[in-house]
């Protein structure tokens, strides 16, 4: 394009996501009757919004007092717990969701009250939901037939932009304390190595452990190296040698068969790392756990 005869420079610029959605788990409304408790703890962030009535919320053993118009969030692997003292009419909004965002860690047992802004959000949120999500008899989120285009973009759209504005309600009341490095590395890397025992028995490439915390490569290969002191594969080899050992043990599987469950595309590669890694082979190790049990 030309401006007055010059042409004019166009600079791209690389949206930063501070926080980003990775999965969506749960969307539902809770009613609570007299004297109910519904007590929990998961391994991935929980946000309620108490639409009508009153219910109180307790996060690691401290209680809380929710009216309408009252928003809870519960972080990853915190106990948490509903109760509800007053009768019915208590009507919940719960939404489960997957965000390993570092801006997102202030919002581990906030309790805030919703502005007119974040009410609005959270029910198109509702909105959207019903046109495209239903929970099934397992308590699993499942897509309605023929649901709304573009409907799960439009939840996770809406979400960030409601966690943004929880986060900067938080910093303007100078409650928001941004994870230390060391702190944030020890966060990331226990992720890393949960998702890596849910997939041990998978080959993972590097860019599908990346896609899973939403950081680059080097930024992860080196906040886990530091924390850890060892590579991101050395580790997960490591953990594979692990379970090797147990199905030997526990197991009358064959090297080659444990070798390819457990995602190794070369045999004697995994008896080579096996060997590397407890001085022994497969057989012979299998043999000496043996020889301990007769004992």
């Amino acid at each position: 394009m030309y401006n007055n005869g010059k042409r004019r420079t166009y600079l791209r610029h690389k949206i930063e996501g501070v926080v980003v959605v990775k999965e969506l788990i749960a969307l539902e409304y809770l009613n609570f009757e007299k004297y109910e408790k519904y007590l929990e703890r998961h391994d991935f962030w929980e946000l309620c919004f108490v639409e009508s009535g009153e219910i109180s919320a307790s996060y690691e053993g401290e209680k809380h007092a929710l009216k309408t118009g009252d928003i809870m969030v519960f972080a990853p692997n915190g106990e948490h717990a509903y109760y509800s003292e007053r009768g019915n009419g208590n009507r919940v909004f719960v939404v489960c969701f997957e965000c390993f965002s570092q801006a997102l860690k202030p919002l581990g047992g906030a309790r805030i009250t919703a502005e007119k802004q974040q009410k609005d959000c959270l029910a198109l949120i509702a909105e959207e939901t019903a046109r495209t999500f239903f929970m099934d008899g397992d308590d699993l989120l499942s897509v309605v037939d023929a649901p709304n285009f573009g409907g799960q973009q439009v939840i996770l759209i809406h979400l960030e932009y409601l966690l943004v504005s929880l986060i900067r309600r938080l910093s303007d009341g100078g409650g928001v304390v941004f994870l230390n490095e060391k702190s944030f590395g020890a966060d990331l890397s226990a992720v890393i190595i949960r998702f890596f025992e849910k997939h041990i028995r998978e080959k993972l490439t590097l860019d599908e452990i990346c896609a899973k915390v939403n950081y680059s490569r080097s930024f992860l290969c080196r906040t886990f190296k530091a924390q850890t002191g060892e590579t991101l594969f050395t580790c997960f080899n490591r953990m594979k040698i692990e379970e090797a050992k147990r199905l030997l043990k526990e197991t009358d599987l064959p090297a080659s068969h444990i070798s390819q469950t457990l995602g190794f595309s070369d045999e004697k590669y995994f008896c080579t790392l096996f060997k590397k890694r407890t001085g022994v082979s497969p057989i012979a190790y299998r043999e000496r756990a043996l020889e301990d049990t007769t004992r």
